[in-house]
C-alpha cells in the first residue's frame, strides 16, 4: 500500500505544508488514538472481526493509508519542504504531552494494589499508542533515523514513558511489588497476573539492554528484601522446629520461590534469588542446625533416609556445606564401628578357646555395618565423592583396630573367606556366595595391611587345593580376579600360579600313566600301588618344610620312577618331595575291611604291622626315620584317640619312649571309611618373618625408586612419598627411618653434610 501511495505521490507533486500536514496527522490519528485509550471509543465506521477474542480496531486500512501517506510525503519533499526533522521532534513532544496529561494525573496519589493496576493499564496503553504512533511515522525509521542515527520510535516512544513516568513512581511501584510478594509468601493470595504485568513493564523499560531497568530498580532491592524476610523466618523455624521440619520447610520455601520466579518475574533472577534464601536458611545457620539433638545422629540412629536425602540436597547449594556434614557422618561411623570392634574384641576375650565364635562374628558385623552406610551413601547422597571418602576414612580407623592374639583384622578376613570357600563351610547358592566375596573385597579395600592378608589367603588357599576341600573352582577364580582389579596384577600372582599349576597337573599325569604303561609290568613301575602328584612351583605356594622319610619299598619305587620321568622331561628343576602334604589311603583288614584316609607320615607308622608284630617307640624312629617330637604326635593319633588303630601299653592317653605298639585287632568302626585326624600341631597362618621382609624390600624399593628421581629431599618429605607410594601397608615413619639408615649404610644415599635432616642419591 506504501509503494501504491508513493507512485501516487509522484503524480501529484503538490507541497504539504508542516502544519496542514501535522493538523490532518493530529485529528485524523493522534486524536482517535487518544480518545480510544482515554474512554474506549471506537467510531462506528470502523468494522471490527467477527471473533470477540481478537484486539478491537481503531483505523481502518484505509485511514491508515492516508496517514502513512501524509508522512511519507512531508518527509519526501525536497528542501526546504522536507518536513523529517520537526516530524521527529513533533512524534516525542505527542507522546510525551499525552502522558503528562492522561498518565501521570491517573496514577498520582495511588500506592500499593491500586497503583499497581493504575501502572499496568497505564502501560498497555501506552505501549498502543507507541505501536500506532511507530506505524503512522514508520517512515522516518527507514531514511531519517538511520541517517541521522537517532533513536528509533519505538524505544523513543519507551523513553519517553522511562523518563517522564516510570522515574515519578518507580520508588513506590517497587514498595507494593515487595509487599504483595511478602504477602503471598505470608500465605495471602495475591493476583499474579498484575505482577506479571508490571514486572513485564520493568523488563520491558530496558530496550536493548532488556535487563538494566529490571535488574537496577527492582531486583537489586528485592534480593535484599528476600534475605531479610527468610533471616526472620529462619530464627522463628529455628527455635521451634526440629532439624528434618526445619529442613522441609525450607524446601518448601526454595521451591515456592522458584514458582514465583516462573509465574512473574525474569529468568534471571532465579539463581539469585536462590542463593539469597539458601544463604538465609542454611549456610548462616548451618551450625547451629548442625548443633540440634535431631540432626546427623539422630537421622542416621533412626535411619531416616528421605530427610538425609533432603539435607543432601539442600546444602548442596551451600558454599563447602557438605564439609561439617561429611565430618559429622564420618564420626558417627566411626563411633559406631570403634564401638562393635570393641564388643568383638569382648567375644574373642570371653572365648579364647573357641576360635568360630569370634571369626563368625566380626567380619559379617562389618559386612552388614558397611552394608547399611554404603546404601546411604548411595541414596541419600547420591554416591558423592565426600560422603564415599568420608565412610572410607571411618572404616579404616576400626577395620584395622588389633583385636588382640592371632585375631588380626587380616585373618579374619581370610576366615571368612575360608568358610565361604570350603567344602564344609556355609551353604550358600552360588549367587549368595559371589555377592559376600563381592562384599568382602569392598572391606578388603580398607585394611591397612594388605600383604598380610595376601599371604594368610594363600596359606589358606593352598590346603583347600591340597587337601580338595574348595567348593568350587569358579568361585576360587572369581575371588582372586576381584582382588586382582582392586589391587592389580602383582598382588595376584601368586594367587594366579597356585590354581596354574593345578590346571596343568592334570595333563602331567596323563603323561605319567602313559609313561607307566610304556614301561611294562602294569604298575609294578610304581609298586603296584595307585600314585598321584602334584608338582607345586617354589614361589607360588607357601614355603614347606622338607623333613626326610624311610618310606616303605613300593612307596619308594613309587617316587623314584616319577623322579627319573619328570627328571627326563624337565632339566633345570629340581623336586624335593614335601612329605607333609601327602595322603595315603591304606587298605586293612579287621572285623570288616576299612580304607584308612592318613597323612604319609602316619601311612609309614602303620604300614609295619602286617600281622601280630609289635615295636617299640625307638624301633619305629629307627623304621620310620621321623624325629622324635613329630613321632610322639603321630602316634598319639594312631593309638590314644578317637581311632584307636595301634595298642599301647603303658599311660593310655600319653605317648613315652618307652611304649610298645601293636595292631588293635579289636578295631571296629561303623564307616568303612575312616579319616584319622592328623598330626597338626597349631599352625602359623602365615610367616611372620617372612612377611616383615618382605615389607623391608618394598619400603627400600620405594625409597630408592624416589630419591633416584628426585635426587636431594628432606627427611618428613621423603617419608610422606614413601607412604603414598605403598598400597598393601602402611609402615611407621619409625619403620622408614630404619630402613633408610640401611641404605645410607649401604652407600645407595647420603646425607647432606650442610643438613643432616636432608638426603641425597648416590648414584
Amino acid at each position: 500500500a506504501a509503494l501504491q501511495l508513493s507512485g501516487a505521490v509522484m503524480a501529484n507533486p503538490e507541497i504539504v505544508p508542516l502544519e496542514v500536514g501535522w493538523t490532518c496527522l493530529k485529528e485524523g490519528g493522534i486524536d482517535v488514538l487518544e480518545a480510544f485509550l482515554d474512554h474506549g471509543t471506537i467510531r462506528d465506521t470502523i468494522k471490527q472481526h467477527e471473533d470477540p477474542a481478537k484486539p478491537r480496531k481503531v483505523f481502518s486500512m484505509e485511514e491508515y493509508s492516508i496517514l502513512y501517506t501524509k508522512v511519507y510525503n512531508m518527509c519526501s519533499q525536497r528542501q526546504p519542504n522536507n518536513f523529517s526533522e520537526p516530524l521527529y521532534k513533533r512524534y516525542g513532544e505527542a507522546i510525551e504531552a499525552y502522558v503528562k496529561r492522561a498518565v501521570l494525573p491517573a496514577l498520582e496519589g495511588k500506592t500499593e494494589v491500586a497503583l499497581l493496576k493504575e501502572l499496568a493499564l497505564r502501560w498497555q496503553n501506552h505501549q498502543i499508542y507507541v505501536k500506532w504512533m511507530e506505524r503512522f511515522f514508520q517512515y522516518l525509521d527507514r531514511f531519517y533515523v538511520r541517517l541521522h542515527s537517532l533513536p528509533a520510535l519505538r524505544p523513543k516512544g519507551i523513553s519517553i514513558f522511562h523518563d517522564t513516568v516510570f522515574e515519578v513512581v518507580k520508588k513506590d511501584t517497587r514498595a507494593a511489588l515487595l509487599s504483595v510478594l511478602n504477602q503471598e509468601r505470608e500465605g495471602h493470595s495475591i493476583d499474579r497476573e498484575l505482577v506479571k504485568q508490571v514486572v513485564t513493564m520493568f523488563i520491558d523499560l530496558g530496550l536493548d539492554n532488556i535487563t538494566a531497568v529490571y535488574e537496577k530498580e527492582f531486583e537489586e532491592y528485592l534480593l535484599p528484601d528476600t534475605a531479610a524476610y527468610f533471616r526472620r523466618q529462619a530464627e522463628g523455624w529455628l527455635a521451634s522446629d526440629s532439624f528434618p521440619e526445619y529442613l522441609r520447610k525450607a524446601e518448601q520455601a526454595l521451591q515456592l520461590e522458584e514458582n514465583r520466579v516462573n509465574a512473574y518475574l525474569s529468568n534471571t533472577t532465579l539463581s539469585k534469588l536462590k542463593n539469597e534464601v539458601t544463604s538465609a536458611l542454611l549456610t548462616v545457620p548451618q551450625q547451629r542446625l548442625l548443633e540440634k539433638d535431631t540432626a546427623v545422629k539422630y537421622l542416621l540412629d533412626n535411619d531416616k533416609r528421605d530427610d538425609l536425602a533432603r539435607m543432601h540436597k539442600l546444602f548442596k547449594e551451600v558454599p563447602n556445606g557438605f564439609t561439617p556434614i561429611a565430618a559429622a557422618f564420618r564420626q558417627y561411623v566411626e563411633t559406631r564401628g570403634t564401638a562393635i570392634a570393641a564388643e568383638q574384641k569382648a567375644i574373642i576375650e570371653a572365648h579364647a578357646k573357641d576360635k568360630t565364635a569370634a571369626e563368625n562374628t566380626f567380619i559379617q558385623t562389618m559386612l552388614d555395618l558397611h552394608d547399611r552406610f554404603k546404601s546411604v551413601v548411595n541414596e541419600s547422597f547420591s554416591q558423592d565423592s565426600l560422603f564415599q571418602k568420608a565412610l572410607k576414612d571411618a572404616f579404616e580407623v576400626f577395620i584395622n583396630a588389633e583385636l588382640g592374639g592371632r585375631y588380626s583384622p587380616a585373618y579374619l578376613m581370610c576366615a571368612f573367606c575360608d568358610r565361604l570357600l570350603k567344602k564344609t563351610g556355609d551353604k550358600l547358592g552360588y549367587d549368595d556366595v559371589e555377592i559376600r566375596l563381592t562384599k568382602m573385597v569392598e572391606l578388603f579395600s580398607f585394611l591397612t595391611d594388605k600383604d598380610l592378608f595376601a599371604e594368610i589367603y594363600r596359606n589358606q588357599l593352598s590346603k583347600r587345593l591340597l587337601q580338595e576341600t574348595s567348593a568350587s573352582e569358579d568361585h576360587e577364580k572369581s575371588m582372586i580376579q576381584k582382588l586382582k582389579l582392586k589391587c592389580g596384577a602383582q598382588f595376584t600372582s601368586k594367587l594366579e600360579g597356585m590354581l596354574n599349576d593345578l590346571s596343568i597337573a592334570g595333563e602331567f599325569s596323563k603323561d605319567f600313566n602313559k609313561h607307566v604303561e610304556e614301561l611294562g609290568d602294569g604298575r609294578g613301575p610304581v609298586g603296584n600301588i595307585d600314585f598321584t602328584f602334584t608338582v607345586l612351583t617354589t614361589g607360588y605356594w607357601p614355603s614347606y618344610t622338607v623333613v626326610e622319610l624311610n618310606l616303605p619299598p613300593q612307596m619308594t619305587k613309587a617316587l623314584s620312577t616319577f623322579q627319573t620321568f619328570y627328571n627326563g622331561r624337565t632339566s633345570h628343576r629340581r623336586l624335593a618331595v614335601v612329605h607333609s602334604l601327602g595322603t595315603v589311603h591304606i587298605m586293612a583288614q579287621f572285623k570288616k575291611t576299612h580304607e584308612f584316609i592318613v597323612s604319609t607320615f602316619q601311612a609309614v607308622c602303620i604300614l609295619p604291622f602286617q600281622g601280630d608284630e609289635k615295636y617299640t617307640f625307638g624301633s619305629l624312629r629307627e623304621l620310620t626315620g621321623i624325629e622324635e617330637a613329630t613321632l610322639k604326635k603321630v602316634l598319639t593319633t594312631l593309638s590314644t584317640l578317637k581311632y584307636k588303630v595301634l595298642l599301647k601299653d603303658g599311660d593310655p592317653k600319653v605317648v613315652g619312649t618307652e611304649d610298645t605298639f601293636e595292631v588293635n585287632v579289636d578295631f571296629s568302626c561303623p564307616q568303612r571309611r575312616v579319616k584319622i585326624p592328623q598330626h597338626t600341631a597349631a599352625e602359623e597362618t602365615h610367616n611372620k618373618e617372612r612377611v616383615e621382609e618382605d615389607r623391608s624390600i618394598a619400603i627400600e624399593a620405594a625409597i630408592v625408586r624416589i630419591m633416584k628421581a628426585r635426587k636431594t629431599l628432606p627427611h618428613q618429605q621423603l617419608v610422606a612419598e614413601v607412604l603414598s607410594q605403598l598400597a598393601f601397608f602402611k609402615p611407621s615413619p619409625k619403620v622408614i627411618k630404619q630402613r633408610i639408615e640401611h641404605l645410607i649404610e649401604r652407600e645407595y644415599l647420603e646425607r647432606d653434610p650442610n643438613q643432616q635432616s636432608t638426603y641425597r642419591y648416590l648414584a
